[in-house]
């Protein structure tokens, strides 16, 4: 009777795992049996519904990679589109009839637009945002760059020089007097050359403009 009770119980007894020195799970059950291969899971983990076992001490973390692909698609697409959110900014910066638009002419790439205000009236800032520089150089003469987050920055040339109203890292709301409407740098007639900047790419600003 001890001998036939063993065996009954041995045959309701569930699959065990046992652990071989290779590191490995095997699992041992009727579903295992001879006739069929044996579901074996590694340290490294080979299959998703089975428990993995690794030794601390001797097992590498695995390297952490980092999804730059989705930051650059977001950063692109915003380049590619960027001629299209009609509106973004809040103000134009001068008044006066637009002459020069962005875009070649000739074999020249003119990177802004020129506002043909008078000469000494008022440039405002598109929106609001924080100054990053005033700087006399180049061929823009005394300008302005405003940073206004997003990526997004707008830049104010050919002011008269000693004119400008702000500093680097002062705080400007929209329609805040930054400097006069002058013809320092390369320029031949008083006018506003302004441009618009996206993740430091320059693009068309009129379709920011309201």
């Amino acid at each position: 009777m001890l001998a036939i009770g063993a065996i009954l119980i041995g045959g309701t007894v569930p699959a065990a795992a046992f652990s071989n020195s290779a590191n490995q799970v095997v699992l041992a059950g009727p579903e295992n049996s001879a006739a069929s291969t044996p579901s074996v899971a590694t340290a490294t983990g080979s299959r998703d519904d089975i428990q993995t076992f690794a030794s601390p001490a001797t097992t590498a973390p695995a390297p952490i990679v980092r999804d730059t692909f989705a930051v650059e698609q977001v950063r692109q697409e915003v380049i590619i589109t960027a001629s299209g959110p009609t509106g973004s900014l809040d103000i134009t910066p001068a008044n006066g009839p637009i002459k020069d638009l962005f875009g070649y002419r000739g074999t020249e790439f003119h990177g802004g637009i020129d506002i043909m205000a008078p000469e000494a009236s008022a440039i405002v800032a598109a929106s609001a945002g924080t100054v990053e520089s005033v700087t006399f150089g180049g061929g823009w003469g005394r300008h302005v760059i405003v940073d206004h987050g997003g990526g997004v920055k707008t830049l104010y040339a050919h002011m008269i020089e000693g004119s400008q109203a702000v500093v680097a890292g002062q705080w400007v709301a929209a329609g805040q007097f930054l400097g006069s409407v002058g013809n320092t740098g390369y320029s031949t007639f008083p006018h506003l050359h302004f441009e618009v900047y996206v993740f430091e790419t320059r693009v068309d600003p009129m379709p920011w403009l309201p």
